[in-house]
């Protein structure tokens, strides 16, 4: 896929393959493990130690294998902080800046893995959650990833509910974005409490959105209330805790980006209004799209990228969260939702 991409690139750009003279990727350890070959079997094991998270240099073929016309050019890797915080976190750190900010900063790339850090040019702690992959319509009855169908926006007004799909498409299913909608408006409209219990006549059939293309009826079920709780406050308690180690309060905070194609299309409004992100941050949310990929453009084009990142490693540490009794204690908190 790595090469198709390159010739496609190159075809697009009408660009010969001795025109480009640098790659550069931006990954997580787990991807980039799988690129190098290396094996995956310690990073799911503890205490996860992966084989080489170190910036890594080779040639194309190296790399990303034989092709036909490939460039003859270096192929970087681009570092991680830690197992778990990789170079898709290092990159986004890079291209929002951290390294030469005087203001701390709060980054929140939400995935199945949800990374965050928070510092600014002198001190940076990173920590990773396990949010599982709710937040990409995994674990939910009738989730879906973000494709065309997808439902992603859910309005419920005095009873009556109102769905938009991805592309306009007749629904077929919840994508993340969908999911967090749903859960905020059932919230808002008392099908769901404080608790997360959902109010009867759905508790057991689920609360319906929708037909598919298979007339099947498109519901949002208890269990599905479950798995977002289960996820906002992992990615919630993971925020607060970063904070608490790093001695900042919400005034604290000067700006809050919000990385990943979750975090670009999410409705910041909804997701505040069921906790997963602090109302006192709210409006120092700054949306950030693919800052993995933003990063490795910098790199590429930056003569100082290579210094600024080795800056970064170098004022960054992890909070590990599985024996952090703050993560715990804010982990159960923040399981209920926000009026």
């Amino acid at each position: 896929d790595l090469q198709k991409g390159v010739r496609s690139l190159t075809s697009m750009g009408n660009l010969k393959p001795e025109q480009i003279k640098k790659i550069t990727i931006g990954g997580n350890t787990t991807m980039g493990h799988l690129l190098m070959g290396f094996s995956c079997k310690n990073l799911g094991v503890y205490p996860f130690i992966p084989v080489n998270i170190s910036t890594i240099t080779g040639s194309f073929e190296e790399i990303l294998g034989k092709m036909e016309g490939a460039p003859a050019c270096p192929v970087i890797l681009l570092p991680g902080i830690s197992t778990y915080v990789g170079g898709d976190i290092l990159s986004g750190l890079l291209s929002c800046g951290f390294d030469e900010k005087e203001p701390t900063a709060l980054l929140v790339d939400l995935g199945t893995n949800g990374e965050m850090a928070v510092g600014n040019q002198n001190r940076i702690l990173v920590t990773s959650t396990a949010a599982g992959p709710a937040f990409e319509g995994g674990n939910i009855s009738c989730g879906m990833g973000s494709v065309a169908g997808a439902i992603c926006n859910v309005d419920l007004t005095d009873g009556t509910t109102k769905v938009q799909t991805i592309g306009n498409k007749p629904p077929e299913g919840l994508c993340g974005t969908g999911v967090i909608e749903t859960v905020s408006e059932l919230v808002k409209e008392g099908y769901v409490d404080e608790t997360g219990h959902l109010e009867e006549p759905y508790f057991k059939s689920g609360f319906p959105l929708g037909t598919n293309s298979r007339g099947e009826t498109i519901t949002f079920t208890q269990k599905d209330v479950r798995e977002i709780q289960l996820a906002k406050s992992a990615v919630r308690a993971g925020i607060e805790t970063l904070l608490k180690r790093f001695g900042a309060g919400y005034e604290d905070v000067d700006a809050v980006y919000l990385a990943g194609g979750f975090g670009f299309h999410m409705d910041q409004k909804k997701a505040v209004s069921i906790g997963l992100l602090p109302k006192e941050l709210e409006k120092k949310l700054v949306t950030v799209g693919n800052s993995s990929l933003a990063g490795a453009v910098r790199y590429l084009t930056d003569e100082t990228a290579p210094e600024r990142c080795a800056k970064i490693l170098d004022r960054a540490s992890e909070v590990e969260l599985s024996t952090d009794s703050a993560f715990n204690e804010f982990y159960m908190d923040y399981m209920y939702f926000e009026e």
